[in-house]
């Protein structure tokens, strides 16, 4: 097993360990908002960061590092979340040069982790996970030179505790409460799993039943108003790339009164976290920088009044109590993400899908979205169709969490593939043979997509000036040119054969009479092919093909 392999093993057991208790991490959520989702974000960043990693080989450890660094970065939820990301952000810079897992490359590694966590935070708050990175770091940068690796480790999980361990003599709300502090644990929860991988030669394995949380569980009192989570992904503008001084957001931040201000930068894009009393200023000022990629807003005091026994008495969490009260009365329930509402009625009204999120242009419907759809449908077994390679991910984070239904993630990753994916769907056979009929299914259509380029290209070998057109067939560029119906006679024409029994299409909100008519005259005059020409007004995409 060479060193990138060891790298890529410590970092799955490490990530499973924090997934096997980040319930309990929850429960110890105490500061700066008793809120009880500490964990819960610290394991979705991480099984994102995992996620593009896990299928991919690397040709060295930094690199490895670096896309697991930036995968966290990703999907960083939570102040902890994104401070870990921070972490390994670090961990990734002192491996950036090296080319052996060695203990000069840990030192550095360590070194740098901590330097880049509290340079992310505002105000760097002892108690918590900073300091335990930072405790843990001046630690290893203390060893022996010649120390052996076992026993380098079993002192730096030692020391990792240690520092842990003093966190309520460091923070005034965890002793009162009588906890550690909920991000330092998750931190030593994922060093410890490094560790065991390199003791035992294989990951720490995900537990199938996890502790239970019903909250009530710190004995906090939540007078305060604790405002909105909020968090962002902002792409950057071009200008901004490399530029953008993240000290002025901050202070920005500062200024309108908010707290537990993070943003950091990396490359391309800018990710923040505040807890804020008007998240919408928040937004409105990050819009200067470029587009969102994510944006999440969380009501804090909901979130606290279910993880206290102060708040026991108040109005219950929604999403708790709607998994206690479900009764399952359904034996199958389907849910599909979509583009637009065009396409939301045509899957509900047409298809007769039981749940339709609209994704939007951008695709990205939230763990959340995919939760409350389930309580929805309120079925023994559901079935997911995300419709879009990138919402993938967030269907199968709804997954884990889901405690009742059991839940099918059907990796459909275009519309066309949902709906051919839906069609063939026995509601009478098990998810297992459900999966193996619609796999043999999907192989019978192209997914084709028409939209026009927002700048020059070259893709799949495709040279694509700004404001072509451009065709692509199952996510690969086949032509680009200026007038729609050279895509139509010159590849689109390839994909139609005596053997397509129907074509369906979704016009978007770009495509004029005349584009749909050209489209029409296209087919009636060279195809004897029955075809079913839906308006789905979605964005960006002219035309969405599915032909079977």
């Amino acid at each position: 097993m060479n060193d990138v392999e060891i790298l890529k093993g410590m970092i799955t057991s490490g990530v499973n360990n924090i997934y096997n208790n980040y319930p309990h991490i929850d429960k110890l959520n105490v500061f700066p908002v008793p809120d009880g989702d500490t964990g819960t974000n610290m394991n979705l960043t991480c099984t994102n960061g995992l996620s593009e990693i896990e299928k991919e080989k690397f040709d060295n450890i930094g690199s490895l590092m670096a896309k697991f660094a930036r995968g966290l970065i990703m999907g960083a939820r939570g102040n902890s979340g994104v401070i870990f990301s921070q972490i390994i952000k670090g961990f990734s810079n002192g491996m950036n040069e090296t080319k052996e897992l060695t203990l000069d490359m840990w030192k550095k590694a360590f070194m740098y982790a901590k330097d880049v966590a509290y340079a992310a935070v505002m105000k760097p708050v002892e108690g918590t996970i900073l300091t335990v990175i930072r405790e843990t770091s001046e630690f290893v940068n203390s060893v022996d030179n010649n120390i052996d690796e076992k026993t380098f480790w079993e002192e730096t999980i030692k020391a990792a505790n240690i520092s842990l361990e003093k966190t309520p003599d460091l923070l005034p709300p965890l002793k009162e409460v009588g906890v550690v502090d909920s991000g330092g644990y998750g931190l030593v929860k994922f060093l410890e799993g490094l560790q065991h991988f390199l003791v035992n030669k294989k990951p720490i394995e995900r537990l199938k039943k996890l502790e239970e949380n019903l909250g009530n569980n710190v004995d906090v009192n939540i007078e305060d108003e604790f405002g909105y989570c909020t968090e962002a992904i902002v792409l950057l503008n071009e200008d901004l790339i490399n530029k953008i001084n993240v000290a002025m957001v901050r202070s920005t931040f500062e200024e309108y009164g908010n707290t537990s201000i993070v943003a950091v930068v990396d490359n391309d894009i800018l990710k923040v976290h505040t807890h804020a009393l008007l998240p919408g200023q928040i937004l409105t000022y990050l819009q200067q920088f470029g587009e969102f990629k994510t944006v999440k807003i969380e009501n804090m005091n909901i979130q606290a009044e279910h993880h206290t026994k102060n708040g026991e008495s108040k109005k219950s969490w929604a999403g708790e109590e709607a998994q206690k009260q479900r009764t399952l009365e359904n034996p199958i329930g389907t849910i599909a993400v979509v583009r637009s509402k065009g396409m939301v009625d045509y899957f509900k009204n047409e298809l007769n899908v039981d749940y339709v999120i609209d994704g939007g242009p951008k695709m990205n419907p939230s763990t959340q979205d995919f939760l409350k759809a389930i309580e929805t449908v309120n079925a023994k077994n559901v079935y997911i169709f995300p419709n879009d390679s990138n919402v993938i991910l967030s269907a199968k984070q709804a997954k884990d969490l889901e405690k009742k239904s059991k839940v099918t993630v059907v990796e459909t990753k275009t519309i066309p593939e949902g709906m051919t994916a839906y069609l063939n769907l026995d509601p009478d056979e098990s998810p297992k043979k459900n999966e193996s009929n619609i796999s043999k299914a999907l192989k019978n259509v192209v997914s084709i997509s028409i939209n026009k380029a927002a700048r020059d290209a070259e893709i799949d070998g495709v040279k694509i000036l700004e404001g072509q057109y451009m065709m692509m067939a199952d996510k690969k560029v086949t032509i680009a040119a200026d007038k729609l119906t050279d895509l139509f006679t010159k590849s689109l024409a390839k994909f139609i054969s005596s053997k397509t029994e129907i074509i369906t299409i979704f016009s978007g909100s770009d495509a004029s009479f005349k584009d749909v008519n050209e489209l029409r005259k296209f087919l009636d005059e060279n195809f004897d092919v029955e075809y079913e020409l839906i308006e789905g007004g979605q964005e960006v995409y002219t035309f969405i093909m599915g032909i079977e």
